[in-house]
Parts: C-alpha cells; structure tokens; sequence
C-alpha cells in the first residue's frame, strides 16, 4: 500500500503516531505526469536520482509518464485526496482544484524562457507558490517554464484573423477558454492523452500546447502548421500531497532540496529541449508561423484584460505579486 494511504488507515490515535513514525524511516511515491519524453518526464527522473541518493535509498520513487496513472485531472485530484503522491502537468490542468493557479495562464509578464524561469525562482514568487494549494491538500513543489505556448492547426494561422471558428484544444483552463473564445477561436479544454485521436480524426482543428509537446508527439505526421502565440509560455507546477510530505518527518526536506536541485539540473535540459524541438520539427517538413506586431500587440490587449478580469481575489493578489517582481527583471 502507497504510504500515503496509510493516513486515512485507521482512525485510532495509535495507529496514525505509528503510521507516522513509519514514513518517517521510509516511504515509496508515485510520481506521474501526462506528457511523455518532455521537461515533466525529466524533472521527475532528476528528482527520483536526487531525493533517492539524499535520502540514502530511505525513499523510493517511481516516475509513471504518458498518462500511465490516469489523465491530469484525475491525477491531480489523485494528490489532493492521497492517493498518488506527486503529478506535474501544465498549470492550467490545476485551475479546477486550485483557482489560484490562473495566474499562471496570464500572458505578457515576460518574453522569453529565461526571463520567466528567473521569475518563477526569485524568493518572493517562490513563496507565494509555497501557499497555492495548501488548502487543498497539496504543496506546489516545483514551477518551470516548459517552453513557448503555440497552436498547431490544420490550417495555417498567420493572422488572429485566421482563428475564426476554429475548435482548439486548451490544456483545462478556464483563462485560456476566455482569451481564445475573445480572439474568434472555439476553445476545449481536454486532457493530452485525448489530443492527438481527436486531432487525427477531425474532432478538433488545432492544439494549444508547448511547442515541444508537437515533436515528442509527432504531431507534424497530422500537420506542419505551427503558430507561435506571443509572450505566452507553458508553466508546469508539480505539486505532492501535502500529508504525505509533511508525514515524511526529517525526510521532507530532503524532498524540498531534491526538487530545488531538479530545477537547477533541469532548466539548461529545458532550454536544449526546445530548441532541438524547433530543429525537429523543420527537419521534417513543419513551418513555424509568427503574428505580425500589429497582430501581436492586439492578441495581448485582447486576452489580458480578460484573463485579469476571470482570477479570484486570491489569484488577483498573487498575480500582483508576479507582476512586480516581473518589472524587476526587465
């Protein structure tokens, strides 16, 4: 039995002291993901060698990608009750458990890989990272940028123009659904491992994804149109079940520091990753189109107003807190 289980086993004073002082001397974690092959898949291999080799074999992992454990939403709620350990996903999969993770789907507050990744890891966001999703029954672990947000589509899309009435896939949030529905799009949010039959077969007209989900898939087999959306990135939060980290005693920060150093190991990864995908994906016949300035700037005024207007109060300050340490980075 996973041993986060073994907090909802029992419910004699007894029995939980000692179901604790069990975890504390040892404890196995599931570790799972939708994507395959990407950041995600990386991060919880570095992770697993990490907290496996600071733990000194005391804690096990083990990495379950592509959807093995279930979809994200599944997963997710998986963390939240207990019953998987940790899952990391794009952060717009999270929006219906934790509304505070919005703030991540608000385009504009940088412009390239670097910029976002020296956000995400300045002290102030990282703490207030710390405090999404307590009240949900998990910590948020780890946030990095993936790699640029674009859409592949059967036809191309050089202008916003060009959206018109297309179904495109969104990754599960609510803030996506409003930008693309405001620029003429008809947005669905589906889980990845759904993506791809309902591309192939005509379901949907494009996806919304990172840009290194397209070669790792294979998506340029369907189509070579991709379209790069501006000053917009695929954040992925990995977050672990709140009881079973802080039941891990002496052990949690063990966690703590094996997931900071994944980070440090897997940004320079993350940077290689995107743009071998880029190579890949010309190599075999893919296009990559931009939006004109004109175009560009019009996207921005269009979708962040309406993404600020969809966050909770809660979010609304978190993102305040981005957006400042955001300026100081410019």
């Amino acid at each position: 039995m996973p041993i986060s289980r073994r907090l909802f086993a029992g419910s004699l004073a007894g029995a939980f002291v000692l179901g604790r002082a069990a975890r504390a001397q040892s404890a196995t974690m599931q570790l799972t993901s939708t994507a395959s092959n990407d950041l995600d898949q990386k991060w919880m291999e570095l992770f697993k060698k990490d907290v496996e080799a600071g733990s000194k074999g005391q804690i096990r992992a083990n990495v379950y990608p592509g959807s093995q454990l279930g979809s994200g939403p599944t997963t997710i709620e998986g963390v939240a009750l207990g019953t998987v350990e940790f899952a990391i996903n794009a952060s717009g999969l999270y929006e219906a458990v934790e509304p505070r993770t919005a703030i991540f789907s608000v385009p504009g507050l940088y412009s390239t890989m670097a910029q976002g990744q020296a956000l995400l890891t300045s002290p102030e966001v990282r703490a207030r990272c710390d405090q999404i999703g307590r009240d949900k029954g998990f910590q948020v672990l780890t946030a990095l940028v993936q790699s640029p947000a674009a859409m592949v589509t059967r036809r191309p899309v050089k202008s916003l123009s060009d959206l018109n009435g297309m179904k495109i896939r969104v990754p599960g949030s609510d803030l996506l659904i409003q930008q693309l529905k405001a620029l003429g799009a008809a947005p669905i949010a589906m889980s990845l491992g759904e993506v791809l039959p309902a591309f192939q077969n005509g379901t949907i007209d494009g996806v919304y994804a990172g840009t290194t989900i397209f070669t790792a898939l294979k998506y340029y087999d369907i189509s070579k149109n991709m379209t790069l959306v501006p000053r917009n990135f695929i954040t992925m939060l990995g977050i672990m079940n709140s009881d079973f980290l802080s039941g891990l005693g002496p052990l949690k920060q063990v966690v703590l520091d094996a997931a900071h150093q994944a980070d440090v190991e897997g940004v320079p990864w993350a940077a290689e990753d995107v743009s071998g995908a880029q190579k890949l994906w010309q190599d075999n016949g893919g296009q990559v189109f931009t939006l004109t300035d004109a175009d560009a700037k019009q996207c921005l005024d269009v979708a962040v107003p309406i993404a600020l207007k969809s966050l909770t109060p809660a979010a609304r300050a978190d993102y305040e807190v981005l957006k400042a340490a955001a300026a100081k980075l410019q």
